[in-house]
């Protein structure tokens, strides 16, 4: 099947590209508004950026009114991306529902949080990663605008379960949940971890830097 960009509607175009671009990790972001009002969101658009200093991506679709976490961010930068422990799937996923601004989905949603150390937005207690963030930047993207913001980390939060004997966060141990077309997700339960060994190249073939 051969799919021309120039010849499909917008919302096809998301689908597609949603099935396509998997698994993708889930951003499960906590922000604050003015009111004190503590809002959490899924955004599936996320990833690593570079690690001097450590910067994350999140891509935030184009909604209006604007979606709680983009209005949040850009009053006042902070939030805390979160990578959901496994057996959060289903909160994670109503948590991306349409609720009222004045409306907590951590209240909605029975999780409990803890204050965070650099930022104002607090971190899930549940969550194995929490990473605090300032945002640096913010990009417009496509037509209508899709937000690209790019966070600085500022303060790692990692469980000691998902240690691994390197002393980094071990996939084997995390098993984060990831994003799928539709509305699908990928089970931890249902991945297979395959680790490689050292890649090695002879001295006459290796790149001179």
């Amino acid at each position: 099947m051969d799919i021309d960009p120039a010849q499909v509607d917008r919302r096809s175009l998301y689908q597609w590209l949603i099935g396509c671009v998997v698994p993708r990790p889930i951003a499960w972001i906590t922000t604050i508004n003015e009111q004190q009002v503590v809002n959490l969101a899924p955004f599936s658009f996320f990833n690593g950026v570079t690690a001097s200093p450590p910067i994350v991506s999140v891509a935030i679709a184009h909604r209006d009114p604007m979606k709680d976490t983009l209005r949040n961010l850009i009053a006042n930068g902070e939030a805390v991306i979160h990578l959901a422990p496994s057996t959060a799937i289903e909160q994670v996923h109503q948590s991306g529902a349409d609720y009222a601004r004045h409306i907590s989905e951590i209240t909605e949603l029975g999780l409990a949080t803890i204050p965070s150390i650099r930022v104002r937005p607090p971190r899930l207690v549940d969550a194995q990663v929490a990473l605090e963030c300032r945002l640096l930047q913010t990009v417009p993207v496509g037509t209508p605008a899709t937000t690209l913001c790019l966070l600085e980390v500022v303060h790692f939060h990692v469980a000691d379960a998902v240690i691994g004997a390197d002393g980094f966060p071990d996939a084997k141990l995390l098993r984060a949940p990831a994003r799928l077309g539709g509305r699908n997700y990928l089970s931890a339960a249902s991945w297979e971890v395959i680790e490689q060994p050292l890649q090695v190249v002879s001295a006459e073939k290796r790149l001179t830097r």
